[in-house]
C-alpha cells in the first residue's frame, strides 16, 4: 500500500450563477416571480425600493396632494446627519414607509368559520347557546357540512343531543344558508326555506322530503309528477329551481390556511395594424428594482472602509444580476408566446376548436431555444386573448384525428364539436354516444363511440339517459 499523486484531464459543464438564476425565474409564474422579487428587496439593503410601476405615479401624486402648504420647506428644520448635512428623512425612510403601508394593506380573506363566528355574535341565537354554536361552527368541513360527531360533542360539552341538533339547525339558517347540514337534502331544504313563496318552492320541498333526488338526476320526471301529483310544467319549474341551489355552501369561501388563487394573465394578445396578433408581456405588474443612491454615494466616499465597499459592491452586483435576469426572462416569454400565436393564428377567430396540432419542439425551433426552455416558459402562465384567458400550455396539442382532405383535427376541436352537438340537441330525444360518433363521421372525422364517451365525461356532460327531459 502506498500514497501517490496522479494527474488527469477531464471536461465538465457547470451552470453559472447567471444561468441558474435565469432558469429559476423562467419557471416561475407571475405571482411567484413578484413574491420572489419582494423577497430579494427584503434581503438586499442596496435595493432602494420595489413597487409596481402602475402605482408609482399615482402614489407619489397622492402623497404630494396630502402635504400641507409649505411642507416642502419644513425639511430645513429637520436635524442633519453626522456625515454630511443630508436630510434625516431620506429616500430610504420614504421607501420604508411605503413598504410598511403595503404590508399593512395585505388583508387575509375571510374563511367560512370566521364568517359564521361573526354572524353568530349578532344573530338571534340565545346568548346561552352561542358558545355551543361557535364550537359547532368549527366542526364544518370544506364544503360547509357538519363533519363532527354528535356523541363526542355530547361528552365534551355536556349538552344533550337534542340541544346540539337544535343549535345546529339555527346555524343552517344563517348566511350562507345550508351550512352545518348533515346531508345534501338537509342543506338544500335550508335554502328552500329562504325561498318560501317562490314558484316551485313547494314542489322542491316535496322532492327533497320524499327522497326524489335520484329521480331528478336520472331525468325521471314521470316518477316525480306521480309522487307529488303535479303537472310536467310544474315539475320542470321545480327542477330548474332545485338546480339553482348551492350544494356546497362553503364554495365561495377559502379553506383554512389557504386563500383563493386567481389567474393573472402574463401575456396579452394585441392585434397589429397588419392583422397579426402580437404577444405583449405584462411589465406593469412586476416590481421595479432600483439601486439606493445612498449606497452608491458610500462607494464614492473616501471615508468608507474597504470591507464595507466590498460588501456594497457584492450587493449591487446581485441587484444588477436580478435586473438582467428579469429582462431576459421577459424577452424569452415574449418570443415564445409570439411563436405560439403565429403558429395558432386560427385560434383568434375560431377558438379552441381551430387549434392545429403543435408540439413544443416546433416552437423551440421557431424561437431558437431548447425544448426544455419552452416547457418551463409555458408552465403556469396564461395569455389574455379575445377568446378569453387561456393557459399557454393549451395551445400545444398532440396528434389529432384524420379529417377529410388529409387535414388533422385536434382533440380540443373534437371536444368542442361534441359540446356543440349536445348543446343543440332535443332534450326529449338526447343524442347517444353512438349517434354523436356517427354525426362526427358524417363530417369526415373517424371518432369511436368509446372515445366520444371519454371526451363527454371529461367535459362533465351526463349520459343521454341523464340528460333526457
Amino acid at each position: 500500500m502506498a500514497v501517490q499523486f496522479t494527474q488527469s484531464v477531464s471536461q465538465r459543464q457547470t451552470i453559472s450563477p447567471r444561468q441558474r438564476l435565469g432558469i429559476e425565474m423562467l419557471g416561475k409564474s407571475l405571482p411567484a416571480l413578484r413574491e420572489y422579487l419582494y423577497g430579494a428587496m427584503a434581503e438586499n439593503p442596496c435595493i432602494e425600493d420595489i413597487e409596481p410601476t402602475l402605482e408609482k405615479t399615482t402614489v407619489s401624486e397622492a402623497e404630494r396632494a396630502e402635504e400641507p402648504d409649505g411642507a416642502a420647506g419644513d425639511s430645513a428644520e429637520w436635524p442633519d446627519d453626522d456625515d454630511g448635512g443630508e436630510s434625516a428623512y431620506s429616500a430610504d425612510a420614504d421607501a420604508m414607509e411605503r413598504r410598511r403601508r403595503f404590508l399593512e394593506s395585505q388583508a387575509a380573506e375571510e374563511t367560512l368559520e370566521e364568517h359564521l363566528m361573526a354572524e353568530i355574535r349578532v344573530s338571534d341565537i340565545p346568548e346561552s347557546d352561542k358558545p355551543l354554536a361557535e364550537i359547532l361552527a368549527g366542526e364544518l368541513d370544506g364544503n360547509g357540512y357538519f363533519a363532527g360527531s354528535v356523541p363526542d360533542l355530547v361528552m365534551v360539552t355536556g349538552e344533550s343531543e337534542e340541544k346540539i341538533l337544535s343549535v345546529l339547525s339555527m346555524i343552517t339558517a344563517l348566511d350562507p344558508p345550508g351550512c352545518g347540514a348533515r346531508s345534501l337534502s338537509e342543506c338544500l331544504l335550508a335554502q328552500v326555506e329562504k325561498l318560501d313563496g317562490a314558484p316551485g318552492a313547494g314542489a322542491v320541498r316535496g322532492i327533497l322530503e320524499k327522497g326524489l333526488l335520484e329521480a331528478v338526476a336520472a331525468g325521471d320526471y314521470g316518477r316525480i309528477c306521480s309522487a307529488l301529483s303535479i303537472s310536467r310544467d310544474e315539475c320542470r319549474k321545480a327542477v330548474d329551481l332545485l338546480k339553482s341551489l348551492e350544494p356546497k355552501p362553503a364554495r365561495a369561501y377559502p379553506s383554512r390556511g389557504k386563500g383563493v388563487e386567481f389567474v393573472n394573465p402574463e401575456v396579452h394578445a394585441v392585434k397589429g395594424a397588419d392583422g397579426r396578433w402580437m404577444a405583449e408581456v405584462d411589465e406593469r405588474s412586476l416590481p421595479e428594482i432600483r439601486i439606493s443612491q445612498r449606497y452608491l454615494d458610500m462607494l464614492k466616499d473616501s471615508r468608507t472602509d474597504d470591507e464595507t465597499k466590498q460588501y456594497i459592491k457584492g450587493r449591487i452586483a446581485a441587484a444588477n444580476l436580478l435586473v438582467d435576469a428579469v429582462a431576459r426572462r421577459q424577452e424569452t416569454v415574449r418570443r415564445i408566446a409570439q411563436a405560439i400565436f403565429d403558429a395558432q393564428s386560427g385560434f383568434f377567430t375560431g377558438g379552441l376548436k381551430a387549434l392545429k396540432p403543435l408540439t413544443m419542439s416546433e416552437i423551440a425551433r421557431k424561437a431558437d431555444v431548447h425544448e426544455t426552455t419552452v416547457s418551463r416558459t409555458v408552465r403556469d402562465k396564461y395569455a389574455s386573448t379575445p377568446k378569453g384567458t387561456v393557459e399557454l400550455r393549451r395551445f400545444f396539442t398532440g396528434g389529432g384525428f384524420a379529417a377529410a382532405g388529409g387535414e388533422s383535427v385536434t382533440k380540443d376541436s373534437v371536444e368542442e364539436m361534441i359540446k356543440e352537438m349536445i348543446g343543440r340537441e332535443d332534450r326529449a330525444k338526447p343524442l347517444s354516444d353512438d349517434a354523436v360518433s356517427k354525426a362526427l363521421s358524417a363530417k369526415g372525422l373517424s371518432v369511436a363511440r368509446r372515445t366520444v364517451a371519454k371526451y363527454r365525461s371529461v367535459l362533465g356532460i351526463p349520459s343521454a339517459s341523464e340528460r333526457r327531459r
